[in-house]
């Protein structure tokens, strides 16, 4: 059985009643099919609270480091720079595109995601292409 698999099984077994655990997510790509790669370094796990207002668009935005958000209201469509889109909603759970240039806009009220970082220390989790001129981060061909 598969690691990850056994994990949840193993903690169902030790839940007292009334309590239980359903697993969100097991993915090993992103949601567009792209790879996930953990940096160098030494680990760093952020949480964050996103809050898109109504009708409002993020900057294109890369993440060089594996991203999981949850969908805790509203709707969202994600957008890559290249066009390839997903429309999340309350309760999604999605692993966002690592090093591809993106956008998240609200669609039909305000949008707020739980978002965790599986990063390293000294690298950033969120990039904007100005602050990266040379590509360290951000890769302007895998949009």
């Amino acid at each position: 059985m598969h690691l990850r698999k056994l994990f949840v099984v193993s903690l169902l077994l030790y839940l007292p009643a009334g309590l239980a655990a359903k697993q969100l997510l097991q993915t090993t790509t992103s949601w567009e099919g792209g790879e996930i790669a953990y940096p160098q370094g030494k680990a760093e796990i952020t949480s964050a609270k996103l809050i898109i207002e109504q009708g409002k668009t993020t900057a294109f935005h890369c993440h060089p480091v594996p991203t999981m958000g949850y969908v805790l209201k509203g709707q969202v469509e994600v957008e890559t720079s290249s066009g390839k889109r997903v429309t999340l909603g309350e309760g999604d759970s999605v692993i966002e595109v690592m090093r591809t240039l993106h956008r998240g806009t609200a669609l039909d009220g305000q949008v707020e995601i739980l978002v965790f970082y599986a990063g390293a220390e000294g690298t950033p989790n969120t990039v904007l292409p100005a602050d990266d001129p040379e590509g360290k981060y951000c890769d302007a061909t895998a949009s």
